[in-house]
C-alpha cells in the first residue's frame, strides 16, 4: 500500500528541528551582526586617536627654548616657530623659503632671536609690516635671499644684523567639551587669539597631556613647577565610538599614549 503524509509523531519532531535550527540561526546572525558592530565602533575610536595623533605631533616637535608656556591636565600652550632667518640692518630680514601654505595661515606671535650666548630671547613687540624687495640693507651686510625666501620688515630691529631667529605662532591644544557631540568631549586647536577650532571628537575624561620631566624623561600627571624641566608631553588620546555598539551599554574605547620629546630648556 502507498503511503501518503505524515505521522503526528513525524510532523512534531520535524517541528521541532526547525525550531532548534532557526534558533540557532537567529542566535548566528545576532552574533555576527554584533562583531561587526563593535568592530565597527573599535575601528572608529582607533581612528579618532591616530588622527589626533597625527595633527598634534608635527607642531609639539618644533617646540624650542622656553617653547612650553602655559599647562594643565587638560590644555598645553607652545611657541610654534613655522619660519626662519636672518636679521639686517634697520629693520629688514630675510628668510629661508617657508611652507607657503602654513605661513599664511599662522596666527603670527612674535619672534625669537639668538644672543651673543646663544640662546634665543622672544620679543611679542615686534610685527612684520609687509615684505618688500628692497636689498641694500641686507647687501650691505653679505646676506644674500635665498630663491624663494621672502624679504620682510619689521616694525623694529630687535638686535644686531647678522643674528638667526624665527617667527613663531602660539598654539593652545585643550580637551573640552564638544560642539557637535552633545555630552562628549573633543580636542580642540587655538592659535593666537583667534577663535578654538574642534578638531576631533569624542574623547573620554581619561584624555589628557602628562608631561615627561627631566633627562630621565619621568612620566608626571600633575604640572611641574617649573616649566622649564618639561622634555616632552605624553598625550594621552582616549578615544571614544560616536555610537555604541550592538549589545554594548557604553561607547568603544581606543587608548593612544604617543609621546613626543622637544627642546624647552629656559631661555632669556
Amino acid at each position: 500500500m502507498t503511503r501518503r503524509g505524515f505521522t503526528l509523531t513525524e510532523l512534531l519532531v520535524g517541528m521541532f528541528v526547525f525550531a532548534i535550527l532557526a534558533t540557532a540561526l537567529a542566535r548566528l546572525i545576532t552574533s555576527n551582526s554584533r562583531f561587526v558592530s563593535r568592530q565597527e565602533a573599535m575601528l572608529e575610536a582607533r581612528q579618532t586617536a591616530r588622527a589626533a595623533m597625527a595633527v598634534v605631533l608635527p607642531e609639539l616637535r618644533m617646540v624650542s627654548d622656553s617653547g612650553l608656556i602655559a599647562a594643565s591636565s587638560n590644555s598645553i600652550t607652545v611657541r610654534v616657530p613655522y619660519a626662519f632667518g636672518v636679521l639686517c640692518q634697520n629693520g629688514y630680514a630675510v628668510l629661508a623659503p617657508p611652507d607657503s601654505t602654513v605661513y599664511a595661515t599662522a596666527a603670527y606671535g612674535g619672534i625669537a632671536y639668538q644672543q651673543s650666548s646663544g640662546a634665543y630671547a622672544f620679543d611679542t613687540t615686534v610685527t612684520i609690516t609687509g615684505t618688500t624687495t628692497q636689498t641694500s640693507n641686507c647687501d650691505a651686510d653679505s646676506i644674500r635671499a635665498i630663491a624663494g625666501g621672502p624679504r620682510i620688515r619689521l616694525s623694529a630691529s630687535p638686535a644686531p644684523a647678522g643674528r638667526l631667529f624665527y617667527v613663531f605662532q602660539t598654539v593652545t591644544y585643550s580637551f573640552a567639551p564638544s560642539a557637535e557631540l552633545s555630552g562628549r568631549r573633543a580636542l580642540w586647536r587655538r592659535a593666537g587669539s583667534g577663535a578654538a577650532e574642534e578638531l576631533l571628537a569624542p574623547f573620554d575624561t581619561a584624555a589628557r597631556f602628562a608631561f615627561l620631566v627631566g633627562s630621565r624623561l619621568k612620566v608626571q600627571t600633575a604640572v611641574p613647577a617649573q616649566l622649564s624641566s618639561v622634555r616632552g608631553i605624553e598625550l594621552r588620546f582616549a578615544a571614544q565610538s560616536v555610537a555604541t555598539a550592538e549589545g554594548t551599554a557604553a561607547p568603544d574605547r581606543f587608548a593612544l599614549y604617543p609621546r613626543v620629546h622637544f627642546r624647552n630648556t629656559l631661555g632669556q
